[in-house]
């Protein structure tokens, strides 16, 4: 008697609970796989243009997953999408696809973009242009503000991305083995601390070029490629102690170029700024 009573007990329970619970909800958990979007012009245009030759994912839609979730940003307006395109296929992949070859890009290509509307800022106050994790992802920030016809604009955001296939490039093929030790001794964790004329005083054509020897390659391939020869040449004569340092760097820039890709950097610097002339009209 006593255990049918118990047992009530739990079925009386368990319908109680039962009542008590609310409805499953009916909207898409985003981002777990098989939602379904009606493909746009943009879609079509990615798809054409990146995912197919080059299995490149781009990404425009809000996803708040694949960004610093500490941090308060807001998504791309669609509008300003097909312009950022346009600079990345441009200033980027046309200039090594005609000076590497077509299949170039094949063989170090980024996995994925992402195009964030707002800057992201630092709790010390600075605000990140771009980021990249580990030669697969990039994320573009600020791209609402992004002006397909402004020069400073499109240095701004093709400097990142020129940065980042660099860091690709030397992940595959080591930098050159006399970078080391150039300029070891102004390398620093608290690199944010010098401005522009210090760091080019020391030798560093950037400051964020002072916080190790990786980043100093890159800046310095990606400076001499967005910024041009000419500016380059500018600083080297405008910091004449440090000018030997300089000319050192851009010497093994051009070698590893041709090295271990067999192209020609100063053909490629002409490129890049060709794709740079051609949409800053």
């Amino acid at each position: 008697m006593k255990t049918k009573l118990m047992i009530m007990l739990v079925i009386v329970f368990g319908l109680y609970s039962c009542e008590k619970e609310g409805a499953l909800p009916k909207d898409t958990i985003f981002d777990l796989g098989g939602e379904r979007w009606k493909r746009t012009d943009i879609d079509n245009l990615i798809y054409k243009d990146f995912t197919k030759p080059y299995n490149i994912e781009i990404k425009y839609k809000w996803n708040p997953y694949e960004l610093n979730h500490n941090r308060t940003l807001v998504p791309i307006r669609e509008s300003q999408v097909p312009f950022v395109l346009k600079a990345i296929k441009t200033v980027w992949m046309e200039p090594y696809e005609k000076v590497g070859s077509k299949n170039f890009l094949r063989q170090f290509p980024f996995l994925k973009f992402i195009l964030t509307g707002s800057p992201e800022f630092q709790s010390d106050g600075s605000e990140i242009m771009g980021l990249a994790e580990g030669g697969a992802k990039i994320i573009l920030f600020n791209m609402n503000e992004f002006l397909i016809d402004n020069r400073p604009s499109i240095e701004n955001t093709m400097h990142t991305v020129h940065h980042e296939f660099a860091h690709i490039l030397h992940q595959t093929i080591h930098y050159p083995e006399e970078w080391r030790g150039i300029s070891t001794k102004w390398y620093t964790p608290t690199w944010f601390n010098s401005d522009m004329p210090t760091a080019n005083a020391q030798g560093l054509i950037t400051p964020y070029a002072k916080s190790s020897e990786r980043e100093d390659f890159v800046e310095t391939i990606t400076y001499l490629l967005i910024h041009g020869q000419d500016e380059f040449d500018w600083i080297v004569d405008e910091y004449k102690d440090a000018a030997h340092i300089f000319r050192l760097k851009e010497s093994l820039i051009v070698k590893y170029f041709k090295d271990a890709f067999n192209i020609d950097f100063r053909e490629l610097q002409k490129e890049v700024e060709k794709g740079i002339s051609k949409i800053v009209l």
